[in-house]
């Protein structure tokens, strides 16, 4: 129960582990219960970090965007860094799935903009949203530069920040052809995310792995780890990463002539695009 300020605080720290985790829809629960004492006790402040927080969750939940037109309300009236911070970027990750590429990069420029009088971490997450946009648009050299900057910026190298960080870096290396560091880079990330139980990102850093091992002719390999992200990916109930998963199982099956198997997933994944 939430009945002070400082009992908010506490509630954040335990939905930002829940949402690290992928564990959303607890991460969903925490939050609702924070706006609503926010909202009954008066709290603007924590009202709107709240509302930023549940918007963000809702993203990963596939219900992010009911919430841009309140984020972008947000901006206009809020002075806030924070929550500035947290409304836009929210907003870019909105524009990343939506793959709205220029809307996205103009929203992670913002809130690097916003993030620059708060701490080293949002500057860094700010910087690897504006690479992933880069990415998309094919701009390899300038992502890379960018996601190195970001993780300059940490000042812890062993938390999920920089493992993130580093998968997306190590996916980029290798597609500019520097397949073995970026190779050691997605490894590194991926088993520290294992090993600190954060779900999401370990489903998003396997998927990357398998893409970049079909990318570096490692077939058999690139099948193992797709197949954990679409175990995760079921768990998680993210059905952009069960297609991708089962489209990364179905190459892996052509690459080491399977023809089987090959069809097998390409079923399974024609039913998943009709569910």
């Amino acid at each position: 129960m939430i009945l002070n300020a400082e009992d908010f605080q506490a509630a954040r720290a335990r939905w930002t582990e829940a949402f690290e985790a992928g564990r959303l829809e607890e991460a969903s629960l925490l939050v609702d219960e924070a706006l609503a004492w926010a909202e009954a006790n008066d709290e603007a402040l924590l009202r709107d970090r709240a509302l930023c927080n549940r918007a963000a969750i809702a993203l990963g939940l596939g219900r992010g965007g009911a919430h841009v037109a309140a984020l972008r309300e947000l901006l206009v009236r809020s002075s806030d860094p924070e929550n500035c911070y947290l409304a836009s970027y929210t907003i870019a990750c909105n524009y990343e799935l939506q793959k709205e590429n220029r809307k996205g990069l103009f929203y992670a420029h913002l809130a690097r903009d916003h993030a620059a009088s708060l701490d080293e971490n949002r500057q860094a997450a700010s910087l690897n949203a504006i690479a992933n946009f880069l990415v998309a648009e094919s701009r390899f050299e300038e992502a890379i530069a960018t996601y190195e900057a970001a993780l300059e910026l940490l000042p812890d190298r062993h938390s999920i920040r920089a493992a993130v960080i580093g998968y997306n870096l190590g996916y980029c290396r290798v597609l500019t052809a520097r397949g073995r560091e970026g190779l050691a880079a997605l490894y590194t990330s991926l088993r520290f995310l294992m090993h600190r139980g954060a779900e999401g990102h370990t489903m998003k850093a396997s998927l990357d792995l398998a893409f970049a091992l079909l990318e570096t002719a490692h077939a058999r390999r690139a099948a193992r780890h797709a197949t954990r992200a679409l175990v995760l990916a079921e768990r998680l109930a993210d059905t952009d990463a069960k297609k991708n998963a089962l489209y990364s199982l179905g190459a892996a099956a052509i690459a080491t002539g399977d023809r089987v198997g090959a069809r097998r997933q390409q079923g399974r994944h024609h039913l998943r695009v009709a569910a």
